[in-house]
């Protein structure tokens, strides 16, 4: 497997464990079934990944995907400006 698995997600959790291992949740969007069968078969096959995460921006909507819906603000801030 030497293709990059490409998605866009959103941190769900960030927890820490008794080994002091930090596990961490990411949500996929609902078009995302191919990248979560990758990473499920990466589980199964005991593949350690090199992760690289940017951040996107997100100040617009998406258009008419489950994401933009006309309903929705089109600016997406934490401090509502």
């Amino acid at each position: 497997m030497s293709e990059p698995i490409r998605c866009i997600g959103t941190v769900y959790k960030v927890q820490t464990l008794v080994d002091h291992g930090v596990r961490i949740s990411i949500d996929l969007p609902e078009t995302a079934i191919m990248q979560a069968a990758m990473f499920m078969e990466c589980q199964r096959m005991a593949v350690v990944l090199d992760i690289s995460a940017l951040p996107m921006d997100a100040n617009t909507s998406a258009g008419d995907t489950p994401d933009g819906k006309k309903s929705r603000p089109e600016i997406k801030s934490l401090r509502g400006a």
